[in-house]
């Protein structure tokens, strides 16, 4: 039995699991711009509650967003979270006396597809995840592909824009500036603001937020201006997703993560901006537990 830990921008989520199985999840805020030791703190009380109902965990396995040192256990840093050089698994293992291991979120996702997922069904596989950031893993001839250092798979920042919106990594144009769901957020706010009258402002309104699920509840509902926002979200993370196939050409290329949801409002529109039926764009099936899972297994 393994506690996997999945550290996001917005929330932290926890995972029992039992083979491949998740018998118990929680979450709690991340708290991103906290210091490091403030946010790790949080992550340990949680840990020591779900250590007090589940005696027989082994081994606790943490995503997380940035460059990481596994060998040491080590956050080297994160574009969307205040780590810095963070020995996390040194201070979860001294707090709670239990082996763990730390791996990049998107590396650990894409373990979760490849033992639960797509992975088990297409040797060369690519997957993208997105949430706060844009993340991927890469799956070849049926094994993870990491990279030199571990860190193989940072979809997100590469450039579709050499000229655009600044992302969190400092660099220009970079695709999860485009493609993320926080930025999906902006793009429907900004929307919201240039046509205030529409269903989309009354709809986010009623609800008391905008979320990644504004744009394309709006768009279901008939508002032409959630249409138009998903249509500019999704002709953005299509360019990604060319590229990768161009430079991979992979069987499938799965997307992961809370929007994943959407499902076919997604992949079938990406499809058709593609333009290629040789290739599986799918959501995955392992929904917003992938990097859970996978963390898990690291």
């Amino acid at each position: 039995m393994e506690l996997g830990i999945d550290i996001g921008g917005t929330n932290v989520k926890f995972g029992v699991v039992d083979g491949l199985e998740i018998i118990y999840k929680c979450e709690i805020p991340t708290g991103a711009k906290r210091q490091d030791t403030e946010i790790v703190a949080d992550i340990i009380t949680e840990c020591k509650k779900i250590l007090a109902k589940y005696d027989k965990i082994e081994k606790i396995g943490i995503g997380s967003p940035g460059g990481i040192d596994s060998e040491n256990g080590v956050i080297l840093g994160a574009a969307n979270i205040n780590f810095r050089n963070t020995p996390i698994c040194k201070m979860i293992t001294d707090a709670t006396g239990i082996p763990a291991r730390v791996g990049n979120d998107a590396n650990c996702a894409v373990l979760g597809e490849l033992y639960a997922g797509y992975g088990r069904e297409y040797k060369n596989l690519i997957l993208i995840t997105l949430g706060t950031g844009v993340g991927g893993g890469i799956i070849i001839d049926g094994k993870p592909y990491l990279g030199t250092r571990g860190d193989a798979g940072e979809i997100g920042h590469m450039i579709i824009n050499c000229d655009g919106e600044k992302c969190g990594c400092g660099q220009d144009g970079c695709l999860e500036a485009y493609a993320s769901v926080t930025a999906l957020i902006k793009q429907t706010k900004k929307a919201i603001e240039e046509n205030p009258d529409c269903y989309m402002a009354k709809h986010a309104e009623k609800i008391g937020k905008v979320s990644g699920r504004t744009s394309f509840d709006s768009m279901r509902a008939g508002c032409p201006v959630g249409a138009k926002v998903v249509d500019s979200y999704l002709g953005y993370l299509a360019i990604g997703i060319k590229s990768i196939y161009q430079i991979f050409r992979p069987d499938a290329i799965v997307i992961g993560g809370a929007i994943s949801n959407e499902g076919e409002y997604m992949t079938k529109p990406i499809i058709e901006k593609l333009g290629n039926k040789n290739v599986l764009v799918a959501t995955s099936r392992l929904k917003n537990d992938i990097g859970i899972i996978g963390a898990a297994k690291c």
